[in-house]
């Protein structure tokens, strides 16, 4: 359950709480409780926690559903119960529900979740660069050739200014194309 809630959230502080210990938990946006194994200690976690002033959204891990365990802990402010079958996929998201939305989030929370956000902007940025670099050489390198072999030719003066300046742009699109792939994803090599 640990690694759930490390994948779930990576800059979570998990750390496991006795039941004799639960009203001292540290300051915390949430609270997972374990209920796989035993429903009734573990309600008295979630008392424990509360008796001892904590606001933390609470949240159950359960072995399967308990419409039961649901109304007994309803009044301690356990709005989720997670399916241990399913608790990483599920995790993430219910904890989000339990804690009442991204209002009710801690800042750096927030903060994790924005830069998240903009690095994987980035890194489609950074695809969609390499994607139009591959797509762009070819051609380019297919006029930079032709055009350097009509340069060779014996031409009228003003057909060979017109080539030197498609050789020129053109080699000035390639160099433009080739920092295209400093933008991209890094090479692995």
């Amino acid at each position: 359950m640990r690694e759930a809630a490390a994948i779930a959230y990576p800059g979570a502080t998990v750390t496991d709480v006795v039941p004799e210990g639960a009203q001292k938990l540290p300051p915390c946006a949430a609270a997972i409780v374990d209920g796989t194994s035993d429903t009734g200690a573990a309600t008295e976690v979630a008392r424990r926690i509360r008796a001892g002033g904590s606001r933390a959204a609470l949240l159950f891990i359960v072995a399967g559903r308990d419409a039961g365990l649901a109304a007994r802990v309803a009044p301690l402010g356990v709005l989720e119960q997670v399916e241990l079958h399913d608790v990483a996929r599920t995790l993430g998201p219910a904890i989000e529900r339990a804690m009442g939305g991204e209002g009710a989030w801690p800042a750096a929370l927030v903060a994790a979740r924005d830069e998240l956000r903009k690095t994987q902007r980035l890194m489609a940025a950074g695809e969609i660069a390499l994607g139009l670099q591959h797509s762009m050489n070819n051609p380019l390198t297919a006029i930079l050739a032709e055009a350097q072999l009509l340069e060779m030719e014996d031409l009228p003066e003003e057909t060979k200014s017109a080539v030197a300046r498609i050789v020129e742009n053109t080699r000035r699109l390639v160099t433009l194309v080739r920092t295209l792939d400093a933008i991209g994803p890094k090479k692995q090599g």
